[in-house]
């Protein structure tokens, strides 16, 4: 698997639900908290109707990692408490574009990353890496206009 393409992409405010996981309860837990977090939107201050599933952190050593189902917003400003928060810088992201239903986009994080582990150029840039579910993303079927955003610098500095 290689990139689609590369883009700079600019800061966000991220707010929705964010919580850790457990490598072997994601699959079947974040599904179920994406039913809950749409069920809330629109956010205050929501920008736009595209969602994202960031990955604010990761503790491989426990076999967990944390992650936001989120949407864009001007501010966090007017947020309940309990919505949860994100800044994501500006960054350069190697784009891979999701073939088929959600439910395999596990696959699709896995090529990726193995991609950034081997690639020889590219390393981590450190930031949020982020999946971004666009406006014709259809929740009832899981599928089309799916890409996963992966963070990265040059190798070379």
């Amino acid at each position: 698997m290689t990139p689609d393409r590369f883009e700079t992409h600019r800061p966000m405010l991220l707010a929705g639900l964010r919580r850790w996981y457990g490598f072997a309860e994601a699959p079947d837990q974040i599904p179920l908290d994406w039913q809950r977090f749409v069920a809330r939107l629109p956010l205050a201050g929501q920008i736009g109707d595209v969602t994202y599933g960031a990955t604010c952190d990761a503790d491989t050593a426990n076999g967990r990692f944390e992650y936001m189902s989120a949407v864009e917003v001007a501010t966090f400003d007017g947020l309940r408490p309990d919505v949860g928060r994100m800044r994501v810088p500006e960054a350069t992201y190697a784009v891979f574009v999701h073939q088929g239903p959600v439910s395999g986009i596990r696959q699709t994080i896995m090529g990726a990353h193995g991609w950034l582990a081997s690639n020889g150029e590219w390393k981590d840039g450190g930031t949020p890496n982020f999946e971004r579910y666009g406006a014709y993303y259809d929740p009832v079927t899981g599928t089309s206009d799916i890409t996963l955003w992966l963070p990265v610098v040059s190798v070379a500095g």
